[in-house]
């Protein structure tokens, strides 16, 4: 996995983009490297109340013609004065504990070029002030200037892979919404704050974006309009073509794995990796494949014949245990038997096999435990991730799951207080993810923390990802797969994080409590319902995946 190089930070430094319309006006100039602003109107109240959207991240329907409209011309003199109808709204969670009486409303989506400008408005509707740079900065960077308010703003671009992040600017700063855009970072009730960010526009040309914010859920698929961008009150939008700006995108990483143990899959915007467990394909220190490793081969040929990759890539691995001598020579002869066999099995010409052993020298979890070292005693296969990702196929004829509770809603105890847990059908974003929302409540008359909700379940493969309720999984009962949530690396080899709500709030519950999460997570291929399971609650059957 690679990701695009972003200029480290120097304090002090001075970043030509970072002018605001004040100081474009007092050069009386137009080479602010910005592109030309259309005429302002008077706008309404800046509190006019916006429509409600269908559900978190949902499009907003098209106005009644007959309806006046708000304003689509914010005065740049009001930085409140923007009550442009949203495209797309919902409730933000709050990054401090969890409490959602933020609005968030995408009010602006348009292509400039290799560019889309994304505009959100947030809207405190209760009776408090709110540090807004805890909400819009970008939580997984670690070269970004914390003065860079809007950096986490982005774009998902399924098709490819990746998260896509504001541009980077010549002196390594944010082409978006920074501090000095504002008089002061705090987002008070009633006075609503828009922020912009220039992301990469998403790949194939894509006509639509589904939208990134750390604090509120994806806005799916919204439609991006190739008019000029309408910017936020005081604020001036750079022009791509003339500002020099440098792409920043996070590569994202989907788990999955057999209900059965004999596979794991971690695909990301490069490669698909598929480790089979030695202890399924072989009995004990053989190389001759047992009488279940055909039917987990054929599966595993399945996932090469959809992909277009011309060469695949068989690499055999031992535990621990025993020496070099035993462990290097029989971890060429499994892989070497595993190519051979895929190489019957794969039934798209023009592709070639390549397999080496590397003994105990490459172990992917702690051989402290038997389970990491059952699970370093595999075999990868690798290949060029597919333009258009698949699922495992079904395994002979489908066996029935563990049942969990018809319907949306399960209840379990924690530390004596009753939880529920409420999931809402899960929304297909497209390139085999999709969109998990939750509600957790606790119904009890104490103060309870919901501590296992962030973690990894043990199941999946990869290091898993920080930052929130990642403690989720999906599964497919007719392919017999287990899906997790979905990590994104903000470089090589660094520690992942879930495309998910923040945790930097508590998971404590107060009595009578509800709190939202949700989760970007790997979705099975053409599944119309699965199976859910959030952390200890029991898990839900047939949830509709819409």
């Amino acid at each position: 996995m690679t990701d695009t190089p972003v200029a480290d930070d120097i304090s002090g430094k001075s970043r030509p983009l970072r002018l605001t319309a004040a100081a474009c006006a007092l050069v009386l100039s137009t080479s602010c490297g910005v592109l030309p602003q259309p005429e302002h109107a008077s706008s309404p109240a800046a509190n006019a109340p916006a429509s409600t959207p269908a559900g978190p991240g949902t499009p907003q329907p098209a106005r009644d013609p007959a309806t006046p409209a708000a304003s689509a011309s914010p005065s740049s003199s009001d930085p409140h004065a923007d009550a442009r109808e949203p495209l797309a709204g919902a409730l933000a969670t709050h990054a401090e504990d969890g409490r959602r009486t933020v609005r968030a409303d995408l009010v602006g989506l348009n292509r400039i070029g290799d560019h889309v400008a994304v505009q959100v408005r947030l809207t405190e509707t209760g009776e408090r002030s709110m540090y807004v740079w805890h909400h819009v900065w970008d939580r997984m960077a670690t070269r970004r200037d914390r003065g860079d308010m809007a950096s986490g703003l982005g774009i998902i671009d399924a098709a490819a892979g990746r998260l896509l992040m504001p541009s980077a600017t010549p002196d390594g700063g944010c082409a978006c919404t920074v501090e000095d855009d504002f008089d002061r970072p705090w987002l008070e009730p009633g006075e609503p704050r828009t922020f912009f960010a220039l992301v990469p526009a998403p790949s194939g040309g894509a006509t639509s974006a589904t939208v990134y914010t750390p604090f509120a859920p994806p806005f799916i698929n919204v439609p991006i309009s190739d008019d000029p961008p309408q910017p936020p009150p005081g604020q001036r939008i750079p022009d791509p073509a003339t500002a020099q700006l440098t792409p920043l995108s996070y590569p994202m990483e989907l788990p999955s794995a057999s209900l059965d143990n004999s596979m794991e899959t971690t695909t990301d915007d490069q490669r698909v990796r598929i480790n089979l467990s030695s202890d399924v394909l072989f009995k004990m220190n053989k190389a001759d494949l047992s009488a279940r490793a055909r039917d987990v081969l054929k599966r595993t040929a399945g996932q090469i014949d959809a992909s277009d990759a011309a060469e695949v890539a068989i690499d055999g691995h031992a535990d621990s245990t025993g020496t070099d001598a035993v462990n290097q020579p029989l971890s060429e002869r499994r892989a070497e038997t595993v190519r051979e066999e895929l190489a019957s099995l794969v039934t798209r010409e023009g592709v070639t096999f390549r397999a080496r052993g590397h003994g105990s020298a490459q172990p992917l979890y702690s051989n402290d435990d038997a389970d990491g070292r059952r699970k370093n005693r595999r075999v990868t296969v690798s290949f060029d991730r597919p333009a258009t990702l698949t699922a495992p196929s079904p395994s002979g004829t489908p066996s029935p799951v563990e049942s969990g509770r018809p319907g949306g809603s399960s209840g379990t105890n924690v530390k004596g207080q009753p939880f529920t847990v409420e999931v809402d059908p899960i929304r297909v974003i497209g390139g085999g993810i999709g969109l998990m929302v939750f509600r957790t409540t606790n119904n009890g008359i104490k103060k309870t923390w919901l501590h296992d909700l962030n973690d990894r379940p043990p199941t999946l493969p990869g290091r898993g990802g920080r930052g929130g309720p990642t403690n989720v999984d999906v599964v497919d009962p007719v392919g017999k797969t287990l899906h997790g949530a979905a990590v994104v690396y903000s470089r090589q080899g660094s520690r992942g994080y879930c495309l998910c709500t923040s945790t930097k709030y508590r998971s404590d519950h107060l009595a009578q409590e509800t709190k939202e999460h949700w989760a970007v997570v790997s979705l099975p291929r053409d599944a119309s319902s699965v199976r859910v399971r959030v952390a200890q609650f029991p898990p839900l059957a047939d949830v509709p995946v819409i």
